[in-house]
């Protein structure tokens, strides 16, 4: 006989108080890595796959190392990083993601309560590797916030079956009117590189790097 089903801790949840800035710093750090917060409410982040994890690192290598190349004959400098907070917004209510890739200008000292973490204006870069649970929130939701947020380029990864290997890379442009418009879409089994670009930076990867390690 199957038992009753707890809804305590649903309801506790249910009437939860909206995440504040000053809730979020009191917040455990192994509990913060484990959030967004979007206009205030909680939004928890499964544990990604190991498919996931896979092409999230070796997108990150080679963004870092592509990236680190433009800095050093430029002179400028940005980081590449994976699950760091960006701030949307910290007023009227607390709003923040943690793109699966982020690449953002060097922040050499603390600006007030967020620290040395980027805000959405250091971004240059917001990548998503969509999972079967993150579908409508990295093609619509982070496509549409990441626009009004002003960062320039947003890059979405899509698995075969949501579960890898990668089956198309698109690129995605911020343009003048404040929206995205496609930059450039690869598609596995049609095009060598899974990305093949000069802008913001010049990269190129092929299917099977972008793959290692699944």
């Amino acid at each position: 006989m199957a038992s009753a089903f707890d809804f305590s801790d649903h309801k506790a949840a249910a009437y939860a108080p909206q995440m504040t800035f000053d809730m979020y710093l009191a917040f455990p750090e192994d509990a913060s890595k484990l959030i967004e917060v979007v206009d205030g409410w909680i939004v928890r982040c499964e544990s990604a796959e190991p498919s996931h994890q896979a092409i999230q690192l070796n997108l990150l290598i080679a963004i870092r190392e592509a990236a680190g190349l433009r800095d050093r004959a430029r002179r400028t400098c940005h980081r590449v990083l994976g699950d760091m907070d960006v701030l949307i917004a910290d007023s009227p209510k607390l709003h923040f993601r943690r793109p699966d890739v982020v690449v953002y200008r060097c922040i050499d000292d603390d600006r007030g309560r967020w620290g040395r973490k980027p805000i959405a204006a250091d971004c240059l870069i917001a990548v998503e590797i969509v999972s079967a649970d993150s579908i409508t929130t990295d093609i619509r939701d982070k496509r549409a916030e990441y626009a009004a947020a002003g960062i320039p380029h947003y890059w979405i990864v899509r698995m075969t079956d949501d579960d890898g290997p990668a089956i198309c890379v698109e690129r995605l442009l911020l343009t003048s009117d404040g929206e995205y418009a496609r930059e450039g879409l690869a598609i596995r089994g049609r095009d060598f590189h899974a990305i093949d670009t000069i802008s913001p930076f010049p990269l190129k990867l092929t299917w099977e790097a972008l793959d290692e390690g699944l």
